[in-house]
């Protein structure tokens, strides 16, 4: 009877054993599985960021971009703004010149050709002389400096341009400087 207990014993250790082991291999199996989802789940994180950052990459280089084009414009539009007190010079000397007999023909041409030349460079860049004789008053692109009664015109009408105004593409680099007929 020893033997058969011995035996049995000896059995049920073997099959404690196999057990063991086969809690272990399952054990070892489900860390694996632990780490391989640990694992999927990182690299499903670090590719999220990635795409967070390639984005972010994408929105500054735009934005950027639309700074810099921001920043051209503003400083064309100084510049032409600085420009314009030139034009206006050229243009009161051609009336003065014109109205002098004294002065040579030719001086007037070459005072005309350098303000068609500057007034095409302007054309070219987008600047072009806001309407204001016979149009109605426009307080963004008008500066009223007198109103007049006038009985042919009606009121609010733009009757005579004191000094020429200009825009830029539809930016108002210098409102025209005008006479309204009175309301």
């Amino acid at each position: 009877m020893e033997k058969k207990d011995h035996d049995l014993e000896k059995e049920t250790a073997t099959e404690a054993a196999e057990a063991a082991e086969a809690v272990e291999d399952k054990e070892e199996l489900t860390e694996l599985e632990k780490a391989e989802q640990l694992w999927l789940q990182e690299k499903e994180e670090i590719l999220e960021s990635l795409k967070r950052k390639q984005a972010d990459l994408e929105n500054l280089r735009r934005i950027s971009k639309i700074e810099q084009a921001e920043a051209r414009e503003y400083a064309l539009h100084q510049f032409l703004c600085r420009l314009l007190p030139v034009l206006d010079n050229i243009e009161r000397s051609l009336e003065s010149a014109r109205s002098d007999d004294s002065i040579p023909k030719a001086y007037i041409e070459g005072q005309e050709m350098i303000r068609k030349q500057l007034l095409q460079i302007l054309e070219q860049e987008g600047v072009s002389l806001i309407d204001a004789v016979g149009e109605p008053f426009d307080p963004n692109c008008h500066h009223a400096v007198m109103q007049v009664d006038s009985d042919s015109n009606e009121p609010g009408t733009v009757l005579e341009e004191l000094q020429k105004g200009y825009r830029h593409r539809q930016r108002v680099l210098r409102p025209s400087m005008v006479k309204v007929c009175k309301d």
